[in-house]
């Protein structure tokens, strides 16, 4: 009985410290257990407030769709992170909760054992009982024995029910568990397909970008040269009013000059009217005009004009065209030259002196340049009129001085 005693001391001991383990193991699995599900909930309520966050506020320019980018790729990042090391948690867990059931087969064979063992002992303190009046001194032991019997079959009936307690926690949280890996496969495919949203929108963003970088560089492009073109324009109106000042001032000076030249030219027009022309020449204001006897070409007539010292006949004004026809024998329709022509440039009929036609007394549908007719010559009539003829032509002239 003392050896029976000795070791049922050694075994109820034992067994007193393998629950006190199981029941630090339990405690630190509950606090890991909380632990995981406190960091998957926040971590859940996390995704969906940045998913609320961005579908609420989407960027509104390039660079802030290139920082929501980034920061979804940091969070997805963060959240592949999360799941491995949840994967990693769920495994340990797993671990231990397969070291948890092995423990409690363990317990049960325990208990099992316990159970025979308290039945043996059951008929060991009858037997005693039966010798109890033989062995009174070892009866104070056997019902030691049997206190301590009890205690321990009720710690195993406590050991048994936090047991089933545990069990029960640990169904519960491996239900949880399954759940939170559903809802994070869900996520993970929900954010797989935004992130092919987001590379897509990159993508059209990138374009886009490019795109306004090209036109930045074509408008840096214009703007450079309009601004080269402004300080070239800047510098030729300076010089255009620097020379605009000097005209004016050039002009003040031509203007007194003019008029001074005005003054002298009316005393010399009053003192040309006054002189009297040579012979067979005809005054007119202040000139003088030849009518030729004689038939020459355009050319040839010039020529004689010159070694006269005057030109063929330039027409100023309706009088002096008056005045011409007049020279002329209008009941023959004589025709003479006169110093027009277009030889210079065809259709831009030009006098003589080099000043231009202003004032026209052609003939109905004249010039009309045929057999290429570049020399103008005066045709007498009730008015007088002016036709183009060909140079090679001869007929009278007309000269003047």
């Amino acid at each position: 009985m003392d050896t029976m005693e000795i070791d049922d001391t050694i075994y109820v001991e034992n067994h007193l410290i393998t629950q006190v383990n199981f029941h630090r193991r339990n405690r630190l699995l509950r606090r890991v257990t909380v632990c995981l599900g406190i960091l998957c909930a926040a971590l859940l309520f996390s995704n969906i407030g940045q998913f609320i966050f961005y579908e609420s506020d989407r960027p509104a320019s390039a660079a802030q769709t290139q920082a929501s980018y980034d920061a979804l790729t940091q969070d997805k990042e963060t959240l592949q992170n999360d799941k491995d090391n949840l994967t990693a948690a769920r495994d340990r867990l797993q671990s231990s909760y397969d070291a948890l059931s092995e423990e409690k087969r363990r317990l049960q064979t325990t208990l099992s054992d316990l159970t025979k063992e308290r039945d043996e002992l059951q008929q060991s303190c009858n037997s005693s009982i039966t010798e109890r009046d033989e062995m009174k001194a070892g009866l104070s032991r056997v019902r030691k024995e049997r206190d301590r019997l009890q205690t321990g079959y009720n710690n195993l009936t406590a050991a048994a029910e936090q047991l089933q307690t545990n069990y029960s926690n640990l169904q519960r949280v491996k239900d949880a568990l399954s759940t939170l890996i559903t809802a994070l496969r869900i996520k993970e495919v929900q954010l797989e397909s935004n992130y092919t949203s987001l590379k897509r929108e990159k993508e059209q963003l990138q374009i886009s970008h490019n795109t306004l970088n090209r036109s930045i560089t074509q408008i840096n492009t214009s703007y450079n040269s309009l601004w080269k073109d402004k300080d070239q324009l800047q510098t030729r109106y300076n010089t255009l009013r620097k020379e605009k000042e000097q005209l004016q001032t050039s002009c003040s000076r031509l203007t007194a000059a003019g008029e001074e030249l005005q003054k002298k030219i009316n005393k010399m027009t009053a003192k040309l009217r006054g002189m009297p022309c040579q012979t067979h020449w005809t005054k007119f204001d202040v000139s003088c005009y030849f009518v030729s006897t004689l038939k020459k070409n355009w050319t040839e007539s010039r020529r004689a004009c010159i070694a006269e010292g005057a030109d063929l006949l330039v027409i100023d004004s309706s009088e002096e065209q008056l005045f011409v026809n007049g020279l002329l024998d209008k009941g023959q329709s004589q025709n003479a030259w006169i110093g027009l022509t277009d030889s210079l440039a065809e259709g831009v009929w030009t006098w003589v002196d080099g000043t231009p036609v202003t004032t026209a007394y052609w003939l109905p549908g004249q010039p009309n340049d045929f057999k290429n007719q570049d020399c103008g010559e005066y045709v007498s009539s009730d008015v007088g009129s002016w036709n183009d003829d060909g140079c090679f032509a001869v007929q009278h002239w007309i000269c003047e001085k």
